[in-house]
Parts: C-alpha cells; sequence; structure tokens
C-alpha cells in the first residue's frame, strides 16, 4: 500500500512538475539572452555587497511567455557537497510567481540548473561545465536551441571569473569600440531621463 501510494504521488508530483515547464515558441530580448547567460555561470547579483564577486550554483529560472522578463534562484556555492542545490518546488513556484509580478504576464520555468527543459520544438540543451570556457558557446548553443534570432555577436561580454556582463567586451571576448560605448552610454542616460521624467 505504501508502494503505491508513493508511485501515485509521485506521478501526480511529476504532472504538476512538468505542467510548469515552458512550452512553445519563446523568443528572448536581448536583456533576457544576457540575463540568462549570466545565469547559467551563477552570477551573485551587484545588488548585494560583495556578491557581485562571487559565482553561485544556479538552481532554476522562469521566463514570461513572451522573453522579456526573468526570476531564477542560485544555491550558494559552499552548499553544493551537501547536496542542498537541487531545484524544489518552492523555489519553483515562487521563481514563476516573481517573474509573472514583475511581467504581468504569464511566466514558466525555462531551465533546471543548466538544463534548458522550455519544450520549443527544437534541440534539447544542457549547458556543460565544459562550455562556460566561452560566453560565445553558451550564446550560440542558446541561439541554435531556436531562443534568440538576434546577432550574438553583439551581446555583452562576460566576465568568467564572476559571471558578470562585462560592458567593455562582447560576447565574443572582443574590446567593444569607443563609439559602440558612447552609443550605449547615450541609450543608458536617455532612459534614465525617461524614468526620472516618468517618476516625476
Amino acid at each position: 500500500r505504501y508502494f503505491l501510494f508513493f508511485f501515485i504521488s509521485l506521478i501526480i508530483f511529476s504532472n504538476n512538475s512538468y505542467a510548469k515547464w515552458g512550452k512553445g515558441p519563446l523568443k528572448l530580448d536581448k536583456f533576457t539572452a544576457e540575463t540568462v547567460i549570466m545565469y547559467m555561470y551563477g552570477a551573485g547579483s551587484p545588488k548585494y555587497s560583495g556578491a557581485a564577486k562571487t559565482k553561485h550554483v544556479p538552481v532554476v529560472i522562469a521566463i514570461s511567455e513572451n522573453g522579456n522578463y526573468s526570476s531564477y534562484f542560485y544555491c550558494p556555492i559552499q552548499y553544493v557537497n551537501r547536496g542542498w542545490c537541487e531545484p524544489r518546488s518552492d523555489e519553483i513556484k515562487s521563481s514563476i510567481k516573481r517573474c509573472e509580478k514583475g511581467s504581468n504576464q504569464k511566466c514558466y520555468i525555462f531551465a533546471l540548473k543548466r538544463r534548458i527543459v522550455w519544450k520549443n520544438g527544437g534541440p534539447k540543451v544542457k549547458i556543460k561545465k565544459k562550455d562556460l570556457k566561452s560566453p560565445y558557446i553558451v550564446a550560440k548553443k542558446i541561439q541554435e536551441a531556436g531562443f534568440y534570432d538576434g546577432d550574438i555577436s553583439k551581446l555583452s561580454g562576460i566576465d568568467i571569473a564572476t559571471g558578470q556582463k562585462s560592458d567593455e567586451t562582447n560576447i565574443t571576448g572582443e574590446k567593444k569600440s569607443e563609439e559602440s560605448n558612447s552609443d550605449e552610454k547615450d541609450i543608458i542616460e536617455e532612459l534614465e531621463t525617461i524614468s526620472k521624467l516618468y517618476e516625476s
């Protein structure tokens, strides 16, 4: 009886879990594509003191169905050997809930750890540790899976040591030209101005 109850519970849990996985076409915008790459590297949040210098273990990431917003969980690197870094149901639910609150869109799970679970009809993708030697390879695998249509050479570079975006290089590791850097600064300044006008 116990075995039968456990087996039925496992089926119900699996069905509920798979219902939360993304399904169908998904196209990431540039910012979200860069966020996904940072997630794969376990980049710490720059919001918290010292966290930006530490890489963690990616656990789960949810993405809005329009591909413009995400929410994710990491596991502190020191907990890896304790077996505490497996995705939990509460983290899965919370990442979806936070994503939907921030985007006002339906959100679904995009990846568990470094395995992309969103079913879009493309090849199955798992970012392996050896892939992390090159942010370009990570970006290429995401693009080849059909999740990004933009020019990946224009994505921001990634500092492999921290997983953070680099303003000085692109995804291939090449230094950005002074012209492209000034263009980006102009755009950022314009957005900040618009934001201040909106707030006022």
